[in-house]
């Protein structure tokens, strides 16, 4: 299913990857390295930049990259050069030096190839937009795990918060392409202890495992996880694995269990109180955990991990100390 981009061209600028580095080779555009040029073709057509004047983009949320497609593009990069510019700005506080937007493959490939210089579209970018790009970027090829896909929008509505422009999941799905409840499901992987996620950013187990085990607490978390790691289970595997101990401990042979079972996700009472969970993670930028006895009482969690961010939360809720 076709992906929307930024709304600004991205889909022009960025193209097929893939196509594009591993095609044949065409013939390359004729530019002027010398900086007089490059300040005359900013934001039109492609340079030839030094390589060792291009920085990563510090906003890349692609953590994990696999080496052997790295490899196998630099190899095409050696027999055809980069067919495709990378999309690079001038760098904020040197002004000889750039900052690369989208293409870190691209680069990778390049320095592996021993190139002296690379084609580079030079743009006027924010860091709010920078950011934004690098996203999507990844998020349209798929080059992102999940819990990096995840923290990537996170780190996107902070930036968005601290500009003044008020990113929410709803504006950010449609920026994306994906839908709100999508995204409300990854940052919910975020919410999952560390050892959880960091399985599933290595591929052990899958956004489905995460998206279960997010709906765990405590010790039945810890166990349905090291049921999938000990059985290779699946997502429909561990679900009934669920279901059986939740049978188990109706019939009071597991009273522990039952305490901590997952509630039925198609409650109106557990669609109501996620909503209301979601909404304060965006209030406060933290973890937030509602729960609910069958009295209607009930308990409001909220985590912080720092007293940056414990001020943060009081002073969005205007207490001083």
């Amino acid at each position: 299913m076709a992906r929307k981009g930024l709304g600004r061209g991205l889909s022009t600028l960025l193209g097929d990857e893939k196509k594009n580095e591993e095609a044949n080779a065409t013939q390359p555009v004729e530019v002027s390295p010398t900086i007089e040029e490059r300040e005359t073709t900013q934001s039109t057509g492609p340079s030839y930049l030094p390589i060792h004047l291009i920085d990563p983009n510090p906003y890349q949320p692609r953590v994990e990259m696999d080496q052997e497609g790295i490899e196998e593009l630099t190899q095409s990069v050696r027999n055809h050069g980069i067919l495709e510019p990378l999309l690079v700005r001038k760098h904020p506080s040197d002004p000889e030096r750039f900052q690369l937007i989208a293409g870190e493959r691209r680069l990778r490939a390049a320095k592996g190839a021993e190139l002296e210089k690379v084609p580079a579209l030079v743009r006027d970018s924010k860091d709010l937009e920078m950011m934004e790009i690098a996203i999507v970027e990844n998020v349209q090829r798929e080059n992102l795990n999940p819990i990096e896909e995840a923290e990537g929008y996170r780190r996107l509505i902070d930036a968005s918060i601290e500009a003044g422009e008020g990113l929410n999941q709803e504006t950010l799905a449609k920026k994306v392409g994906k839908n709100r409840t999508t995204i409300a499901n990854l940052f919910r992987l975020l919410d999952l202890p560390d050892y959880v996620q960091e399985t599933i950013r290595s591929g052990v187990l899958s956004q489905g495992h995460g998206k279960i085990l997010a709906g765990l607490d405590g010790n039945r978390c810890k166990s349905a996880w090291n049921f999938v790691l000990k059985e290779g289970a699946s997502v429909r595997a561990l679900e009934k694995f669920l279901k059986s101990k939740k049978e188990k401990s109706e019939k009071g042979s597991d009273r522990e269990v039952k305490t901590e079972e997952t509630p039925d996700p198609n409650d109106p009472t557990s669609i109501h109180l996620r909503s209301i969970e979601e909404a304060l993670r965006e209030r406060f930028r933290a973890k937030v955990k509602v729960s609910q006895k069958k009295d209607q009482s009930g308990t409001i969690q909220i985590n912080y991990y720092n007293n940056e961010e414990l001020s943060r939360i009081l002073e969005s809720v205007d207490v001083e100390l």
